[in-house]
């Protein structure tokens, strides 16, 4: 009778899991355009992975239902979905805000989606080292996304000046817009020559000079910058009244770039930073790997496992149990 009633209680807790799962894969289906094969494969990727990660596969599915409802390539999903779920744990991002900013800022920068590890390394290495955090980053990065890619800044530069200007106390609607103005400002100043001069200026540089810089690598051109407004007693003037001459005197853009200029060296500090974790693309699965080293992370990876045996209890018995349901 102990017997008997422990393998009904195990069956039934297989039923639950195993159609759990189902439930969640099929969101998986809906916003997939892949073949049968494509999704067999893409259902055993996510089995395994929740055997090594305290995330459930259920939950693992979420995150590939949402990769292509955002538009993740089929060949890329796994992968994207093993980076979320790492993000999830290592930062204080959430798995769905995660998803979205990271698909979005991809598609704004023109980003492959087979970088996505690389960017997650990034974000992970600036919040370990910068007074910031992930979820901070991320967003200032959103705002300054389109206008970093129109002046030829990487991802890896991009998420560098976002987590900088998150460090010192710059708010993302505000100060992510004055930055993007920045730019675009430098951009016309390069491309036509107007108001060259006083950035050349600021920076110490010829304007043949910082049109160069700028051209062949835009962030030597704007630490330069940055740099010079923080030692502009040298001319004589405060940095508030350089800007003035600049006509730079919009209070949100010069409150960003007092702030910006104030810590200059933080920002050629954020770049080393952030292509060093890009390059070497491991500061996110170490993170990880820490959080699943865990008591509460091996329960869980634990009971994963446990999952996993009731699903292919599930998937055997499912024929069974549809035919006693009709």
């Amino acid at each position: 009778a102990v017997t008997g009633t422990a393998a009904a209680a195990g069956l039934g807790v297989s039923i639950a899991k195993g159609s759990e799962f189902e439930s969640a894969f099929a969101g998986v289906k809906k916003t997939v355009n892949a073949t049968d094969a494509e999704l067999a494969q893409m259902r055993d990727d996510i089995r395994e992975m929740a055997k090594e990660m305290p995330t459930s596969a259920a939950g693992l599915s979420e995150i590939a239902e949402s990769a292509g409802q955002l538009g993740i390539q089929t060949e890329n999903i796994a992968e994207f979905t093993k980076t979320m779920a790492n993000l999830e744990v290592a930062t204080n991002l959430t798995r769905e805000e995660g998803a979205a900013d990271f698909a979005k800022f991809a598609n704004i920068t023109k980003m492959q989606q087979d970088y996505f590890d690389e960017l997650g390394s990034s974000v992970v290495a600036l919040g370990n080292n910068m007074a910031t955090t992930e979820a901070d980053t991320v967003a200032m990065a959103m705002r300054i996304a389109a206008a970093g890619t129109q002046v030829r800044l990487s991802q890896a530069d991009i998420m560098a000046y976002a987590a900088s200007l998150s460090s010192v106390g710059i708010e993302a609607e505000a100060g992510g817009s004055a930055f993007s103005k920045l730019l675009v400002n430098m951009q016309m100043a390069v491309e036509t020559g107007k108001n060259l001069k006083d950035y050349s200026k600021v920076a110490g540089m010829t304007g043949e000079q910082f049109k160069e810089a700028f051209q062949q690598d835009a962030t030597a051109a704007i630490n330069a910058f940055l740099s010079g407004l923080n030692d502009t007693e040298r001319n004589g003037k405060s940095a508030i009244a350089v800007l003035d001459d600049m006509g730079i005197k919009e209070v949100r853009l010069r409150d960003t770039l007092l702030r910006a200029a104030n810590a200059s060296d933080l920002f050629a500090d954020a770049l080393r930073i952030s292509n060093t974790a890009w390059e070497e693309n491991v500061a996110l699965s170490n993170e990880a790997e820490q959080r699943y080293a865990t008591f509460e992370s091996q329960m869980d990876i634990l009971g994963n496992k446990m999952i996993d045996v009731g699903i292919s209890v599930y998937d055997d018995l499912k024929p069974g149990l549809t035919e006693a349901v009709k």
